[in-house]
């Protein structure tokens, strides 16, 4: 698994990703966009544990924590949040654009990626892509 090292910045992406559905799932307030956005929890948790045991499997130490740029994106969307008039439309287009750039990270990974790597991103891609449909759709905007 030549590409492995690249899983933990992967990794980090997501969770950073995954730290900003957590904001956004304790102050959204619609029932319904908290059910989706607790899905879409579990489906990063689920893609960065996979992650994590493909580093570990390959005798590396896979990444447990997210980066400082995601940690101040995450504040910062606190922040503009809060001062939306309508959070929850607020949340949901934030999280489109953020997971808009994880989607993007893991598609570059793919297409360097061969062998039992690719088929490992091609797994987790999927299960990006419906996040990515999700919000998208929920956004009202035209990616993908």
């Amino acid at each position: 698994m030549s590409r492995v090292p690249h899983y933990n910045a992967l990794i980090r992406r997501g969770i950073d990703d995954r730290d900003l559905y957590r904001r956004a799932l304790a102050d959204v307030r619609e029932p319904g966009l908290q059910a989706l956005l607790a899905e879409n929890l579990q489906t990063l948790d689920a893609l960065i544990g996979d992650l994590q045991a493909q580093v570990h499997a390959s005798g590396r130490t896979p990444a447990r924590h997210g980066t400082l740029t995601g940690a101040i994106r995450s504040a910062l969307a606190a922040m503009v949040t809060g001062l939306a008039s309508n959070r929850d439309s607020a949340w949901v287009h934030y999280l489109a654009r953020n997971e808009c750039a994880l989607l993007n990270s893991f598609e570059q990974q793919m297409a360097q990626a061969s062998g039992e790597s690719a088929r490992v991103l091609r797994v987790q891609l999927s299960r990006l892509y419906g996040i990515h449909k999700d919000m998208h759709c929920l956004a009202g905007t035209n990616h993908g």
